[in-house]
């Protein structure tokens, strides 16, 4: 069955291993290394993360939440907790830039007025490159897109068991059709299905005669 690819995705089942994703992400250049860890850990859209405004983010000492306020439907606009990898990164940034209460987490010159997608395919392409000029005996780290890893993020709750419905909620889409599109089990995932059925107890086959 063909499937419609989203928006932003070259390669429908690409999803970043996690010992790539620490090697990537440890060679990107700010800002486009706390972005990136607030889509890996979120699942948020770039564009979102890009937008964000310090009167939407919430640190309460120990974890927080961070509100989505832009969107073009009203499953785009929603909360979101954080896990401590985006914690982290978003502590370290507002106590650089100072202790903020307001205005842009991401602010440029651009006609956005924040960090966009162009800039950030730089840095991506840097950090890729950057990779992979220090891979020496590790493999090469293949090119993706940035959006990879809103998908990343979104097949690995999948697999951790989040329902589509949840899904939906955390992804920011209209419809759970949509949703679906995001989750694509990887071949362990499916092993691990298979596996806990047959733990379950089968009734035996009759004996012949039976």
């Amino acid at each position: 069955m063909k499937i419609t690819l989203a928006k932003g995705e070259r390669q429908r089942d690409t999803v970043l291993a996690d010992g790539d994703w620490e090697r990537y992400i440890v060679e990107c250049p700010q800002p486009w290394r706390d972005a990136a860890i607030i889509i890996r850990g979120t699942g948020m859209r770039p564009g979102e993360a890009f937008a964000l405004r310090w009167e939407n983010i919430y640190l309460n000492g120990t974890g927080g939440l961070i509100q989505v306020t832009e969107g073009k439907t009203k499953a785009a606009r929603r909360v979101l907790p954080m896990v401590p990898a985006v914690y982290a990164a978003l502590k370290a940034r507002r106590e650089r830039a100072g202790n903020p209460e307001g205005g842009r987490l991401f602010p440029a010159s651009s006609r956005e007025g924040h960090f966009n997608k162009d800039t950030a395919k730089d840095q991506h392409k840097r950090a890729l490159d950057r990779v992979n000029a220090n891979a020496q005996d590790k493999r090469e780290l293949k090119p993706f897109q940035p959006y990879v890893l809103r998908h990343t993020a979104l097949t690995r709750l999948a697999e951790a068991g989040c329902d589509v419905f949840t899904l939906a909620r955390i992804a920011g889409h209209s419809s759970i059709t949509i949703t679906q599109r995001y989750v694509h089990p990887q071949a362990d995932a499916i092993e691990r299905a298979f596996q806990k059925t047959t733990k379950a107890a089968l009734p035996a086959p009759p004996t012949v005669g039976e």
